[in-house]
């Protein structure tokens, strides 16, 4: 955490303090630029910037917000006179970035560029806590791919579309498959991440409520959130309460060691907070992930491709179903193997399964473990916001194809 005193945060949140505004949690204010590039055979064709700012206000559980960050706006969500507030300021809005000098020559089979620069600060009793993110930004490719990586890129990692010539359907029935680190976060994201999520715990919309402590891989795989991690997307200096950042252990080399909460869920569960995040100023702080960083020991020195049947690169979509407690995922890329060798490309197709195939499938992880752009931005009850993973390939056993 740090304060903010040189912009007069500090002194606007000793205002507000001053005020004694009844069932006052916090105000949040932020601000956001993005910028759009279209892109045609490698070059630029238009360019479209926009400009957001706003805060928002909670008192006694509801959320209040508006547009605008001038004290007027702030006196009318806080419901005092302008008056008492002290003159502040913010970052100005920094000009976009130029793609052709941080990607050189322009990939000609992106179609897109979304760069997106936000600052934000959390007013808290006498604290303002300033909330640093990486920037980001989305390509667009040509087969509809979307990725998201920290700006400036790493040029060596950025996505290309798929050159596939010609691709077979894939057969009905259980397989063993190989998941890339692209794909293998996807599934971890789905069955570790998001059901330990506090506010799912709670309303027991997870398989593991009242089950931290309870081994469910056998494996000694361990999944930690990490928003230090500013290599990757889901990054930040502190949460959308105030709350400094740090990693948060959620599967200890196969035991469930605990849930992401922010300050309302957090007493109930006896753990930390610190991972609330909001999609946006008009939404509200919610227990979400930020990165998965995965890790295990007895890993594989290379991808076991002689024990599996598929192997898949890159997945549409990863869904846990909470009524049914199905594990769906959506390939996109995958190839058939033989012998250890690629055989032929397959057109899409679902993997399904219930959490306990998955769990008692995983058979082996194996190097080398890469940061991906996957998961990218995460959708929760409509609300999206962006996360990032590091992972090692998962061999996987029982999963259907359908």
């Amino acid at each position: 955490m740090e304060r903010d005193q040189p912009t007069g945060l500090a002194e606007l949140a000793t205002a507000v303090t001053r005020a004694r505004i009844p069932g006052l949690e916090d105000l949040y204010v932020e601000r956001r630029a993005e910028s759009l590039w279209r892109l045609a055979a490698g070059r630029v064709a238009a360019r479209e910037t926009s400009l957001h700012e706003g805060a928002a206000v909670r008192r006694a559980g509801v959320l209040i917000s508006g547009d605008g960050l001038d004290r007027s706006v702030l006196a009318s969500l806080l419901g005092i006179a302008s008056r008492t507030l002290p003159a502040f300021s913010v970052p100005r809005f920094p000009e976009p970035p130029s793609l052709e000098h941080a990607l050189g020559e322009l990939p000609t089979d992106w179609v897109g560029v979304r760069w997106r620069w936000t600052w934000a600060a959390v007013l808290t009793g006498r604290r303002a806590v300033t909330v640093a993110r990486p920037q980001l930004a989305e390509a667009t490719l040509a087969d509809g791919q979307r990725a998201l990586f920290c700006w400036p890129p790493v040029t060596a990692t950025l996505p290309g579309s798929a050159d596939v010539q010609s691709v077979a359907a894939v057969r009905a029935g259980k397989v063993r498959v190989l998941l890339a680190p692209a794909a293998a976060i996807v599934l971890l994201h789905e069955l570790v991440g998001h059901p330990l999520e506090a506010d799912l715990l709670l309303e027991g919309a997870s398989p593991w409520s009242r089950r931290i402590g309870e081994r469910i891989v056998r494996l000694p795989l361990s999944v930690t959130d990490d928003p230090t991690r500013f290599d990757l997307p889901g990054g930040f200096s502190a949460d959308d309460e105030g709350t400094a950042a740090a990693p948060r252990a959620l599967l200890a080399e196969g035991v469930l060691a605990g849930a992401l909460a922010d300050r309302r869920t957090a007493g109930a569960l006896g753990v930390d907070p610190g991972n609330a995040r909001r999609a946006g100023v008009h939404s509200p702080p919610r227990p979400r992930i930020s990165n998965l960083v995965v890790t295990a020991g007895n890993l594989l020195l290379e991808p076991p491709r002689a024990d599996a049947s598929i192997e898949v690169l890159a997945l549409a979509s990863g869904t846990l179903e909470r009524a049914s407690g199905m594990v769906l995922l959506r390939v996109r890329r995958a190839f058939a193997l033989r012998r250890g060798a690629r055989r032929q490309a397959l057109a899409p197709f679902t993997l399904a399964g219930t959490v306990e195939t998955v769990t008692n499938g995983l058979l082996a992880v194996a190097e080398p473990s890469t940061r991906t752009s996957e998961p990218g931005w995460c959708a929760k009850d409509g609300e999206v916001v962006p996360t990032g993973g590091f992972a090692p390939w998962l061999l996987l056993d029982g999963l259907e194809v359908r």
